[in-house]
C-alpha cells in the first residue's frame, strides 16, 4: 500500500478532482436543482484518469531513463520498489474504472463526452508514452491547461446544467492555469536532468528566467480572471490566496533542483486555498 500511494503522487491528484468540485459550487450559485450524482462520477472519473497517468508515467520515465538522476520524490519503478508489470496493472485497472465512471456521463452529455473520454483514457499512456508522448515534446503544459482546466471544468458544468456559459469558461481558464503551475514547477525542477535524456519540456526549451516568468503568470493570472465574478459578495476573500502565491513565487526564483519540491507543496497549497475560498464564495451566493 505504501508503494501504491507513493506511485499515485497524492499531491498531483488535487489538480484532477478539484475542478469538477469548484464547477459544481459555481453551478449551485445560480441553479435550483442538484446534480450530485454527476459530481461524484466526474470526480471519480478524474481521479482514476489522473492515477492511471501517474502510474504509466512512473513506468515510462524509468524505461526512457528520465529518472536515472532523480531529484524529485521517489519513483517506485526507478527505485526498484515495485515491478513495472505491477505498476502497469495498477494503471490499466484505473483506466478500466475511469471508463466505467464515464458511461453514465456519456449517456448524460452525448457523443462529445465519448470523444473526450476516449482521448483522456488514451492520454493516460500517451502523455509520456507511445508516438504522441506529449511530455517529451513540450506539450505537457498545454495538455494540463486543456484537460485539467477547460475540458474538466466546462465539461463538468455542462453535465450539471446541460449548457455552457461565460462564467464556466472563465472558471475553466483559471483552473487550467492553476493546474499548469504544478507541472511547471515539476518541469523547472527537472530541467537539467530532462535535457540530458532528451525530454524536451518547455522548461528545457525556454531560458530559465523566461520559464520562471511563465510560471509567475500561471500563478497570478487566475486572480485577474476573478474580475468576472466581481458581483459575488464574498469574491474578494479569494485574494487571501495571494499569501501562498507570493511564497510560491519566491521559491520559483530562489530554489533549484530538489529544493523545488517545496514549490510543489506550495503549488498544492495555493490550489487548495484558491479553490476552497472560491467554492465558499459560490456556495454563500447560493443561500442568498
Amino acid at each position: 500500500m505504501k508503494n501504491f500511494i507513493m506511485a499515485s503522487r497524492p499531491k498531483t491528484l488535487l489538480a484532477g478532482v478539484i475542478p469538477p468540485m469548484v464547477a459544481y459550487a459555481y453551478y449551485l450559485s445560480h441553479a435550483q436543482e442538484s446534480a450530485a450524482l454527476y459530481l461524484i462520477l466526474a470526480v471519480l472519473g478524474a481521479l482514476f484518469i489522473q492515477l492511471a497517468t501517474n502510474f504509466f508515467n512512473d513506468v515510462i520515465d524509468f524505461q526512457k531513463g528520465a529518472d536515472k538522476k532523480r531529484v524529485g520524490p521517489t519513483r517506485v519503478s526507478a527505485a526498484g520498489l515495485v515491478n513495472i508489470s505491477v505498476v502497469k496493472r495498477w494503471a490499466m485497472t484505473c483506466v478500466s474504472l475511469g471508463a466505467l465512471c464515464g458511461i453514465p456521463l456519456i449517456i448524460r452529455g452525448g457523443w462529445p463526452f465519448l470523444v473526450l473520454g476516449l482521448i483522456s483514457l488514451y492520454l493516460t499512456y500517451g502523455y509520456t508514452g507511445g508516438k504522441v508522448s506529449l511530455a517529451y515534446r513540450g506539450l505537457g503544459e498545454l495538455f494540463v491547461f486543456l484537460f485539467f482546466g477547460l475540458f474538466s471544468v466546462i465539461g463538468s458544468y455542462y453535465l450539471f446544467s446541460l449548457k455552457v456559459n461565460a462564467g464556466s469558461v472563465i472558471l475553466a481558464s483559471a483552473f487550467g492555469l492553476l493546474a499548469t503551475t504544478l507541472i511547471c514547477i515539476n518541469n523547472l525542477r527537472d530541467r537539467e536532468t530532462d535535457a540530458e535524456v532528451g525530454k524536451r519540456t518547455l522548461a528545457t526549451r525556454f531560458s530559465e528566467r523566461n520559464y520562471q516568468l511563465f510560471i509567475v503568470a500561471t500563478i497570478f493570472a487566475p486572480y485577474l480572471l476573478l474580475h468576472y465574478f466581481r458581483d459575488y459578495k464574498m469574491i474578494y476573500w479569494v485574494f487571501l490566496g495571494l499569501i501562498p502565491a507570493l511564497k510560491l513565487t519566491k521559491i520559483t526564483f530562489t530554489k533549484k533542483g530538489a529544493d523545488l519540491n517545496e514549490g510543489l507543496k506550495f503549488s498544492g497549497i495555493h490550489l487548495v486555498v484558491f479553490s476552497a475560498l472560491l467554492s465558499f464564495t459560490f456556495i454563500y451566493e447560493s443561500f442568498l
